[in-house]
């Protein structure tokens, strides 16, 4: 497993660009770093406007990325929304149907909602989606769990930093479901592998404070039982006599 950004000066900007660009060869890390600079130039730029303060050594980090195109950022939006909706529908799997749980009947659940919605896309590109974010996965799961938003709360001093921390922790919990949890058959093996980016050793999210929203769990969400009956159990169908 690889140790998430979190000593970047923005390691909210570094973790995206890696959920984004999660490989770890030499040309996606580069995008990944070239995504956060990008993606903080125009905060920066306010920011140095107002009149604040960064070290010479932070500056450097941010822009001396920036200048690698990406071109491919839809797509990869695209991917790590689509991986995490999977991901997200195979948990819920297991808290409704822990029989039915696997990443083909999670990725038919999806294939259902997005013909309800008009959304394109096939069970080929879902899976295609996957095999490239499947290191990220649980970061794009809590993401869709948490609907796609981050919040923060000033007036009980609850920031966007504090937030972006409990997602850290929600992940985190989606990561270790993800490489434990075992089907009742024992047929196939965890949803997730041991090579997925990980919090750095000894990481623990801020101390709750009075007033604090619920963050930094993950809710028993579960599958309607109208969706359920689209559904088969894992393995060969049963033979009829």
């Amino acid at each position: 497993m690889t140790i998430l950004p979190l000593d970047h000066p923005e390691p909210f900007a570094a973790t995206l660009g890696l959920m984004l660009y999660p490989g770890e060869d030499n040309a996606s890390q580069s995008r990944a770093r070239a995504f956060a600079s990008q993606y903080l130039a125009e905060p920066l730029r306010r920011f140095l406007a107002d009149g604040g303060v960064l070290s010479y050594e932070a500056l450097v980090q941010i822009t001396c990325n920036s200048g690698v195109p990406l071109d491919d950022l839809k797509d990869r939006w695209w991917d790590g929304l689509t991986t995490g909706e999977t991901l997200k529908l195979y948990f819920c799997l297991t808290n409704s149907a822990p029989d039915l749980a696997s990443w083909g009947n999670a990725t038919k659940l999806l294939e259902l909602g997005a013909a309800r919605q008009k959304v394109p896309g096939s069970r080929t590109s879902f899976y295609a989606a996957r095999r490239r974010c499947s290191s990220v996965a649980h970061l794009w799961a809590a993401y869709c769990i948490r609907d796609r938003r981050f919040r923060a709360e000033p007036s009980v001093g609850y920031e966007f930093c504090h937030d972006f921390e409990f997602f850290l922790a929600e992940a985190e919990y989606l990561s270790q479901w993800g490489r434990s949890w075992q089907a009742p058959t024992g047929a196939s093996g965890p949803p997730l592998s041991d090579d997925v980016w990980r919090l750095p050793d000894g990481w623990a999210p801020p101390e709750r404070q009075p007033g604090w929203p619920r963050a930094g769990g993950i809710p028993h969400i579960g599958i309607l039982d109208e969706d359920l009956v689209h559904l088969r159990s894992a393995g060969r169908p049963r033979k009829v006599a």
